[in-house]
């Protein structure tokens, strides 16, 4: 039982922080987009 409490933790904390990761990862795209675009702009 113990060992199923540990898996079940390491799980959230792992998809919490792939979510995170996620996360940043589409913002960072999303300001790079928007960067380039003024870019040409000017």
């Amino acid at each position: 039982m113990e060992f199923f409490v540990c898996a079940a933790a390491a799980l959230s904390v792992a998809l919490l922080f792939y979510s995170w990761r996620y996360y940043r990862h589409k913002t960072g795209e999303r300001q790079k987009q928007l960067r380039e675009r003024v870019t040409y702009m000017l």
